[in-house]
């Protein structure tokens, strides 16, 4: 086992880095066998190796007294829920659940990993090799619809390609979540034209996919740096720069409104408003109805439906979660996630299940706040992260509890911190 230990110590970089740079490819394998309809779940079972390498590394190597208390604190708790699920459903269904709650927790423990394998072994985490990865996903959409062979981002009804990923939510996310780092890295680099394009270009994909988040985040990042730049300026009596800006948005935004129209992103907005009824985007905050379907694509109903089952639960599933699979076994049974993760991870883990989580993520932003809160270039972009990580975790979900796109949050956090 010292041989091992040693191993690992000596290349830790190395394997961190291999398993990032394999994402994008785990994602477009996960696209690929889903459109033709084989059952590989390669990319599972990899990052489900990297949580098994984490705790193995946080056991054996690091030996934090604190890590190793929330990992038992964790596997109690998977076991008593383990037990829940087969008194109340049946064992049939217990990997399926099983599977569901690691990916949960997936964040918090690799998060713990990561941190200590940054520490231990005084990393100091490049930023240009996620923007590597960003630049391979980019290549991923753009080569499909450059040879119009990318996947549809929509089954039915809306437009959009997501090249050959699988998920249009999870690969959005983790562009948006990119983004920011993009623009560090292209301001450190002298020679960045070649940067500059993949911004222009990732702009594209972002309205190409169809949904809302990407293009939703771009607006988010441009607000946030304009209104540090802006008050920056007005302290520094730099004048000519805000009339300078003022002009380029002016411009920026006469060219958005004869582009902007013709994307996928925005023909999807006016088909959802059509196919609702309505005669005016106004109309969204005059009905609930309008409010859940366009907004929330209808995750306020997923969320009343599931908030009703936990409340007919018993006390074992509101303590430790009511799972997955709702009303099992009965003719109301119910697989449809809410895919907001704060109350996903509540109702399916339950009171005890959720502390377990936020009691480990709650500190963790708090500190990573307080950390960005002397402004400046690079904080104003990690602080945009952070807003985005919250943001998005609530009106789109599968940020925090898939792990796909949660290894990044967890990178994401360790970089802050």
């Amino acid at each position: 086992m010292k041989k091992i230990n040693k191993f690992i110590n000596n290349n830790i970089y190395k394997i961190i880095l291999i398993f990032l740079y394999v994402q994008p490819i785990l994602d477009v394998i996960a696209g690929i066998t889903n459109h033709f309809n084989i059952n590989l779940n390669i990319s599972s079972i990899i990052r489900l190796i990297f949580m098994f390498f984490s705790i193995y590394y946080l056991i054996f190597i690091d030996k934090n007294k604190k890590n190793l208390k929330y990992l038992i604190l964790y596997f109690i708790y998977l076991v008593l829920y383990s037990i829940i699920i087969i008194i109340n459903k049946d064992t049939s269904v217990l990997i399926f659940e099983i599977k569901n709650s690691i990916n949960i927790f997936y964040l918090p423990i690799v998060f713990m990993s990561l941190y200590s394998m940054f520490k231990n072994n005084n990393i100091k985490f490049r930023i240009k090799h996620l923007v590597y990865i960003f630049l391979i996903y980019v290549l991923f959409i753009v080569i499909p619809i450059i040879t119009n062979t990318g996947f549809n981002s929509y089954e039915h009804s809306k437009l959009g390609n997501i090249g050959w990923f699988l998920s249009a939510n999870a690969i959005g996310t983790i562009l948006s979540l990119i983004l920011p780092l993009l623009l560090i890295y292209i301001t450190n680099k002298k020679n960045n034209k070649i940067f500059k394009i993949l911004i222009i270009l990732s702009i594209y994909i972002f309205f190409s996919i169809g949904t809302k988040v990407p293009v939703l985040s771009i607006f988010i990042l441009i607000a946030i740096n304009l209104l540090y730049f802006i008050i920056k300026w007005i302290k520094e009596k730099k004048y000519k720069n805000m009339l300078v800006i003022s002009t380029i948005l002016i411009i920026l935004f006469g060219i958005g409104l004869v582009i902007i129209p013709k994307t996928s992103f925005y023909k999807n907005l006016e088909i959802h408003k059509e196919f609702l009824g309505m005669s005016s985007y106004l109309e969204v905050f005059t009905k609930y109805e309008y409010i859940d379907h366009f907004i929330f694509s209808q995750r306020l109903t997923f969320l009343r439906n599931t908030h009703n089952n936990y409340m007919n639960s018993n006390l074992e599933e509101k303590l430790f979660g009511i799972g997955f699979i709702e009303n099992y076994a009965t003719d109301n049974v119910n697989i449809k996630t809410i895919e907001i993760d704060y109350f996903e991870i509540f109702y399916r883990s339950g009171i005890i299940g959720f502390i377990i989580f936020f009691i480990l993520f709650i500190p963790i932003i708090i500190k990573c706040f307080k950390k960005v809160i002397k402004l400046n270039f690079l904080n104003i972009q990690y602080l945009t992260i952070l807003i985005l990580i919250l943001l998005l975790a609530f009106f789109q979900g599968h940020v925090l509890i898939t792990p796909a796109v949660s290894i990044y949050v967890a990178l994401f956090l360790n970089l802050i911190l």
